[in-house]
This record gives structure tokens, C-alpha cells and sequence, in this order.
């Protein structure tokens, strides 16, 4: 049976790649450029079925990698043309001569997306008359959309393909904020159009929540296959202001469905002191040159499940933080800080100049039962880490499970592609305890010897290693020296298996 193949239009903001154009069979399929040369182009459709891919490139093909490589699919090139197969929804990167990667994005189709109108329908231009040209702002149509539905008890605010320049917004109980793909809200170019939340002591940047949740909110979503771009970039340069991108903030059963999140010029999405959050199909695509700009941080929150998302960041594109109020970004959090338990991270990819899969640095409040599943690194300083270094609460029954790890090359605090370590930094130490390492692929362990490292008074406690592959073996390692953890001090490992 042919595929049923969704595209979208490309937005009129955006640039289109001058090294690939791609189809999924006969269909073309959007390329976007990204930012810099440095970083990497995108492209983005939906589908079921089966479909064969082509991609084109500007010069003839001599090498190609199809990363993660754990999904081994073969690919057969013809002159400058790559083409391969896929049978279910994948997030790739590719990977052809020395050019810069291609990241393929083939979601599955939408599972009840909204009719465009109807009851309960808040449409933000036929309603609202919301400027989707990107010339004037629209946050005012929007806010008015988002209030009318929560009014009413509830309903969806329907953003349509095109530009949506916005300030802040604010999402409120029981409505979903639907993003139909070609859709943009988007950042402006000036910092004077929005409230200061925040000051980044470590940039001494002034900071913002570009699109919070209401405090004391519930059952919100943002859904579709839009995007939410927060300029950030051009914020970091020009004006010395950064932003928080969506901030699901003291909210309970939150939602966020195959959005693709970019450029938010700090860290992207912070569910913060709320509890029952799922984020699936998303895509989180940031600069592989600011710092400090993680994709998904999860603070301070309970029952949330991150699945089948690809995060890209200079800095970590997966981690979790509790922090105390007197950190710089969390001084105007509603709410008393909180623990952080019962976290699920499956299915994700990572590409980091810096640690893919993380828990800390910030243990100011307990952190435990987190949980990183069936996932892949594509690149990192460090492939999994455990870093307490801010705050005296335990980190505790931590587990990572079927990893597989590509490239641990970059060198910012590392390369090696462990990192346990309690450190000392002037704002008290804790415990790290009940640590599960279980199915790890390693198929580079990076230039450096590994750490577990505790600091007196407190060990790195109940560290289980159970089928660790080093390096291509097909045996598991028998020791910390055949896994290259050499860098070590103040630990207790229960078994090695």
C-alpha cells in the first residue's frame, strides 16, 4: 500500500538549504537551513506507510552514515543521490561527505488534529484577525483567543500556517494551543517587547518566559506541527536577552505534541514545578554554538514522560534540575521548590557539544526515579552523566537502560562517555545512590578516562554495571578499567555483570 505522505510549507522566514533537497518518494519535502554553518539543516514531513527516501546533495557522494546507527538502515547511492527506505516514524541525522548533517524529520501523521472551525474552535486570523504575516505583532489576538476558550471552559486556539510575530503569552486551564504545520510564532527582534522573568547571572543576560502556563493551571497542550521560535540567536547577539521558550510552569496534566521548538537562545523547555507532563513527537532544534541553551530541561516536576523526541544543543539536550530560590533563573518561580521524582526520558535522540543525557548539576531538592530508555547519542563531551554539584538532596535510584552511544568527541569537559561525580562548589554536596548502567552500547568511549567520583563525606553509592559493550565487543566489559573509568575516587560498585 503507498504511503500517505503530509508535507508543509516552507515559512516565509526561513532559508532553504543550498546543499540537499529531499523526497519521500515522489513527494518533495522542505529543506531547511539552520541558523549557521556550524549547525545543521532540517527537513520535516509526515507519513504512513512505507516510503522511499531520496536525497539529493551538490556534489557526488564518496561517504554516508545514517544515524543512529542501531537502526541499521541501509541506504544505496546512485552519482550525487542517496536514497533508503523507511517503515515507521524515525528521526534521523545524516550524514554525506564533509558536508553538514541533515536532520529527517519524518513524524507520524496526526492523530485528531482540529477542523479549522466549528464549536469550541479559536481561530487566531478568521476570528481574531491575527496578523499571520509576521509584520506586526499578534500577541494581543492570540492572548484574547487563549482567554475566550478558557472562558468558555475550555476549547482550542487554531494557529494557521504563517507568521505570527508574539510578546509573551500566557496558556490557561483546559485549552490546547494547536500550531497546524507551516505555522510560526515567533520571537521579535527586541527585548523591549517583553517582560523581564529572569537575569542569567552566568551570561548577565536579562532573561524571559516567552509562553508560560497560568500558575495553578490544568489540562493544557500545545499540539501540531508548527513551530515555536524564540529568535534567540539574534536576541543573544544584539540584544543581550535570552529566553526560556515554553515554560509549563506550576501546571498539572500538561501536554506538548510534535512541535518543533527552536532557537531559544537559553533553555528551551522547562516543565517546572509541575506534575503529570507528557512531551512526545517533539523536536527540539537549538544552536550548536551559544552555551547554556539545553533543549528539555525537567524542574522540579513529577510524572512526566518524555518519548520519541530529538533534541539538539550546544548545551545538555536532556537533563534534570531542582534548584533552590535563590538561583538566578528560578527567583520569580510561583510556587515553594520542589522535589523531582518518577521522570522518564525513551525513545530520544541527542547531539550535544556537552553532556546528552544528564541528571544535575542542580540537586538542591531530591531528585529520583529518573529513568533514560532506549535512546541514542549522537554526539557528546559526555555520553551519561550524574553531576551533582549544587545543593545537599540525595540524587537517587537513577537508571540508564539500553543506550547506545555513537561519538563522544567534543571537548568541552570532557571527551569520555561517563560521568559520575559528586563535586564541590561551594554550595553543599549530596549522595548519589542507586545508580542502574544496563545495556550500553559504547561504540566510542571518548579520548579521556571516565569518572566516578565521590567527595568526602559522600560516595557515589550502589553503582550497577550490567552489559556494558566497549567498543565494538560483543562481550560485556568485566571491569571499570576494560569500561575506561580510570578517573576515580570515594565510590561503591555492587556488580559488574
Amino acid at each position: 500500500m503507498p504511503a500517505t505522505i503530509e508535507t508543509y510549507p516552507l515559512p516565509s522566514i526561513y532559508m532553504e538549504s543550498t546543499f540537499y533537497t529531499v523526497k519521500a518518494d515522489h513527494t518533495g519535502i522542505p529543506v531547511i537551513s539552520f541558523l549557521t554553518d556550524r549547525d545543521y539543516d532540517y527537513a520535516h514531513f509526515s507519513f504512513s506507510g512505507s516510503t522511499t527516501i531520496t536525497i539529493t546533495v551538490c556534489e557526488p557522494i564518496d561517504t554516508y552514515a545514517i544515524s543512529p546507527l542501531a537502526f541499521e538502515i541501509q541506504g544505496t547511492v546512485d552519482g550525487n543521490k542517496f536514497t533508503f527506505d523507511l517503515h515507521e516514524s524515525r528521526y534521523l541525522i545524516v550524514k554525506i561527505n564533509k558536508l553538514k548533517e541533515l536532520v529527517l524529520i519524518a513524524d507520524p501523521l496526526e492523530v485528531s488534529a482540529p477542523p479549522a472551525s466549528g464549536q469550541g474552535i479559536y481561530h487566531v486570523v478568521a476570528n481574531y484577525r491575527a496578523d499571520f504575516t509576521g509584520k506586526t505583532l499578534a500577541t494581543s489576538a492570540i492572548q484574547e483567543a487563549i482567554n475566550d476558550a478558557s472562558s468558555a471552559g475550555g476549547g482550542v486556539v487554531y494557529v494557521p500556517e504563517g507568521v505570527f510575530l508574539i510578546g509573551n503569552l500566557i496558556l490557561k486551564s483546559d485549552v490546547t494551543l494547536y500550531l497546524q504545520g507551516g505555522a510560526v510564532l515567533r520571537a521579535t527582534d527586541h527585548k523591549e517587547d517583553y517582560t523581564v522573568d529572569f537575569h542569567k547571572d552566568s551570561l548577565n543576560y536579562d532573561g524571559t518566559w516567552l509562553i508560560q502556563t497560568e500558575p495553578n493551571s490544568t489540562n493544557i497542550a500545545i499540539t501540531g506541527r508548527g513551530t515555536i521560535d524564540g529568535n534567540g540567536s539574534w536576541l543573544r547577539a544584539s540584544q543581550n536577552f535570552v529566553s526560556n521558550l515554553v515554560v509549563p510552569i506550576l501546571t498539572s496534566n500538561f501536554t506538548m505534541d510534535g512541535v518543533i521548538g527552536r532557537d531559544a537562545g537559553l533553555w528551551a523547555l522547562i516543565p517546572t514545578r509541575s506534575n503529570h507532563v507528557k512531551i512526545t513527537n517533539y523536536k527540539g532544534f537549538q544552536s550548536l554554538v551559544d552555551y547554556e541553551d539545553d533543549a528539555i530541561d525537567i524542574v522540579e516536576s513529577q510524572h512526566v514522560l518524555v518519548t520519541h523526541t530529538i533534541a539538539i544543543s550546544e548545551d545538555d539536550p536532556f537533563s534534570t534540575k531542582t534548584w533552590n530560590e535563590a538561583t538566578d533563573i528560578a527567583q520569580n518561580w510561583p510556587g515553594s521548590p520542589q522535589v523531582l521524582e518518577n521522570v522518564t526520558f525513551d525513545d530520544c535522540v541527542a547531539w550535544t557539544c556537552c553532556a546528552a543525557f544528564k541528571v544535575g548539576m542542580g540537586v538542591e531538592q531530591a531528585q529520583r526515579n529518573v529513568i533514560f530508555k532506549n535512546s541514542y547519542v549522537y554526539q557528546a563531551s559526555r555520553a551519561i552523566a550524574i553531576h551533582h554539584r549544587f545543593g545537599k538532596a540525595p540524587a537517587e535510584n537513577i537508571t540508564f537502560e539500553n543506550i547506545d552511544i555513537e561519538q563522544v568527541i567534543h571537548e568541552r569537559n570532557g571527551p569520555f562517555w561517563l560521568h559520575l561525580e559528586i563535586e564541590e562548589s561551594g554550595r553543599g554536596i549530596g549522595p548519589v545512590t542507586q545508580v542502574l548502567l544496563k545495556n550500553i552500547k559504547v561504540r566510542d568511549q571518548g579520548r579521556l578516562p571516565s569518572l566516578l567520583r565521590g567527595t568526602d563525606p559522600f560516595r557515589i553509592e550502589s553503582v550497577t554495571f550490567d552489559q556494558i559493550y566497549m567498543m565494538g565487543s560483543t562481550k560485556p566489559a568485566a571491569s571499570l578499567e576494560e569500561m575506561n573509568i580510570r578517573n576515580m575516587e570515594l565510590y561503591v560498585v555492587n556488580d559488574i555483570r
